[in-house]
């Protein structure tokens, strides 16, 4: 059985491993942001890099009926003491939560006198021996790659159920040095021309189901260039970037060419062109296998929207949008899927006011696949992200 950590929003998360994976996995539990599954998926390091909404994963390695100090520090002790690499053992331990809530506060607490137990144990093999630990009983991504844990004695899991404990090591963790360099590091970022963090982008092509290889990706309100940029990343063989903005089209060629040196990573084929959305079949003579983009969102807002704002907004983004879809229509092809973005806005009730997209994409032809929103707290607009099939 293999465990997930999902990241900060655990719906897109678990939609993105069920378009993934397919038919290969199967959902046992998920609780908070923690999902139990069965894959024959092997290689979980692959799979980590693909994903975007998994934070850790690995497998579970032994399943305690109730708590037990001793079997548990010496099953990870076990486990720990093989590891092979360095001679000192770094290992870690986080505790989540999965239907005991009670027991999994009783052992957080206890966690770090529970470190130090099986330190104790792992120092007879003769090598050096380090506890890792944080503030928090869970380790952070950053935590456990920094201090080198998968090449060493590990990080383990205590997952805390009402009638067992299950105990897990983990085998991959989200590369938070390439994620962030991608978001903050890239020499072209402008709040105007698009901000779409990476690793939505990412989370939104894997929604296509679409398999890179040997396939064409559009994002015709390309940006700065994050969707082409993740698509290239994920070998996607011809990726085709156009936006109405000649200074987003630049920051986008700027960008790939920063990404073509930074991650040695290169599509057989990029076109970018400066071309409104309604006029691309004018452009392109092949349709692609998947459209992914989000659409200009409106103006930033810093406050809620009124009912008067709603239908002034509706009535100035619902025509460019159709106009839009109308014609992209006939660049996508049969089998093909879209992923796309639009814009959600927040009222002073706290519930969002969403565009009639839905409806718009229907009386065109398209068909409503799903549709999750994005959002923060601290948003006044929100992506409403659809997944549709022509």
């Amino acid at each position: 059985m293999v465990y997930f950590i999902l990241g900060a929003r655990p719906k897109l998360s678990i939609a993105e491993l069920e378009t993934v994976l397919g038919d290969d996995f199967e959902i046992t539990l998920t609780a908070d942001q923690v999902l139990l599954a069965d894959t024959s998926e092997k290689n979980l390091g692959a799979l980590q890099d693909r994903l975007s909404g998994v934070v850790k994963m690995g497998h579970i390695i032994g399943e305690l009926p109730s708590w037990n100090e001793d079997d548990a520090a010496d099953l990870i002790a076990t486990y720990a003491s093989g590891a092979m690499g360095k001679n000192k053992i770094s290992f870690g331990v986080s505790v989540y939560n999965l239907t005991d809530a009670k027991q999994t506060k009783a052992l957080e607490k206890d966690l770090n006198n529970f470190g130090v137990r099986i330190k104790k144990q792992l120092r007879e093999s003769g090598r050096p021996v380090r506890f890792v630990s944080s503030k928090e009983p869970r380790l952070s991504s950053a935590v456990v790659e920094t201090n080198g844990l998968l090449s060493s004695g590990g990080e383990y899991v205590l997952l805390v159920q009402e009638d067992k404990i299950l105990i897990g090591q983990t085998e991959s963790v989200q590369d938070f040095r390439s994620w962030e360099a991608r978001d903050i590091g890239r020499p072209a970022r402008d709040r105007r021309s698009g901000m779409l963090p990476p690793k939505l982008a990412r989370l939104m092509i894997n929604l296509s189901g679409i398999n890179p290889q040997g396939a064409t990706l559009l994002d015709p309100f390309c940006g700065s260039g994050t969707v082409l940029m993740e698509a290239t990343l994920m070998g996607f063989e011809t990726v085709i970037g156009s936006d109405i903005s000649e200074k987003a089209v630049t920051d986008t060629g700027t960008n790939m060419d920063w990404l073509s040196e930074k991650f040695h990573a290169a599509s057989s084929n990029i076109t970018l062109r400066t071309t409104p959305a309604a006029e691309l079949p004018d452009h392109l003579d092949t349709p692609v296998d998947c459209i992914v983009a989000e659409v200009f969102l409106g103006n930033p807002r810093s406050q809620t929207v009124d009912p008067f704002e709603m239908k002034k907004i509706e009535k100035d983004l619902m025509p460019m949008y159709k106009d839009s879809f109308v014609a992209l229509k006939n660049l996508l092809k049969s089998t093909g899927r879209a992923v796309v973005a639009f814009p959600a806005f927040k009222q002073k009730d706290g519930t969002w006011y969403r565009l009639p997209i839905q409806d718009m994409l229907t009386s065109i032809g398209y068909k409503i696949e799903a549709e999750h929103l994005y959002k923060r707290s601290d948003q006044f607009v929100a992506r409403n992200i659809f997944v549709f099939s022509s």
